[in-house]
């Protein structure tokens, strides 16, 4: 039987809370968003490798987040949290370039139009404390861990495509390789990657009912992910930039995370 992250946070909760001192299950559901601090850069120069794991930030404006906390007893309890994302960048100019015995040594495709998309998931667990239970008002803080997935995808294409020098910004897509100089080209890539996720941070419950209140709540959450590192691309004695892959390395990616819908107890019997 294979394990998988979610059911192994389900199983550890249900190991580390015991019936004798359960006072019940709270189970949130509703929309979230999750904002990355990724660096915005001018221009994404990329050489002879793939173009979607810049794109790859681990976060969207548009998506969920659902929990399950099984509370132990004073308010404290194992929480097992489920959230996902969306984000489509902006359609943007690009370039596809090759070598050339041009002074600058690059010609480049112009008139492309690029299209990027990013998901996330996240499955994360531990311990959420809320104090004021009984109140209409209840703060709570937690701190969990877990793993983030990620899929993002790249799309360029262009029906008239002009072979010139200037570049002025968005996507240079090089090759060593060369194209053939034709007017109408499409490429397209995809990257798939896992990582470390955790969130840390809390929010408010206010009571509508004895069962169903609502919850805002907002952490902050730091990915870990592979990601490109940006070359130097400073000109060399004689004005020409050398073009080369960029590594890749296991970087941190700084997130904040808005979340706001139902929040639904389950007395214990």
């Amino acid at each position: 039987m294979r394990v998988t992250p979610f059911s192994a946070a389900t199983i550890l909760l249900f190991a580390i809370a015991s019936p004798l001192h359960a006072q019940g299950i709270e189970i949130f559901a509703g929309y979230s968003a999750n904002a990355d601090y990724v660096q915005n850069q001018p221009a994404i120069l990329v050489a002879d490798q793939k173009v979607s794991p810049f794109f790859s930030h681990g976060s969207g404006p548009t998506g969920f987040e659902v929990s399950f906390k099984y509370e132990v007893r004073n308010g404290l309890g194992i929480k097992v949290d489920v959230s996902g994302y969306s984000d489509t960048f902006p359609p943007g100019p690009a370039a596809y370039c090759q070598t050339d015995g041009s002074s600058s040594g690059i010609a480049c495709g112009t008139g492309l139009t690029f299209h990027a998309t990013g998901r996330a998931f996240y499955v994360t667990a531990g311990p959420e404390w809320k104090i004021r239970r009984g109140k209409r008002f209840a703060p709570f803080a937690h701190a969990l861990a877990g793993i983030v997935s990620t899929r993002s995808t790249f799309m360029m294409s262009g029906s008239d495509v002009q072979y010139t020098n200037p570049f002025t910004g968005g996507v240079l897509l090089f090759t060593s390789a060369g194209f053939p100089p034709e007017r109408s080209i499409q490429y397209a890539d995809a990257h798939a990657d896992a990582g470390l996720a955790l969130a840390m941070g809390g929010g408010f419950d206010i009571r509508l009912s004895k069962r169903i209140g609502l919850r805002a709540a907002m952490d902050y959450d730091p990915t870990f992910l592979v990601r490109p590192v940006f070359p130097d691309l400073t000109p060399d004695a004689e004005g020409r930039v050398h073009l080369q892959p960029a590594p890749n390395e296991r970087q941190r990616q700084d997130h904040v995370r808005l979340s706001i819908g139902v929040v639904w107890k389950i007395m214990a019997r």
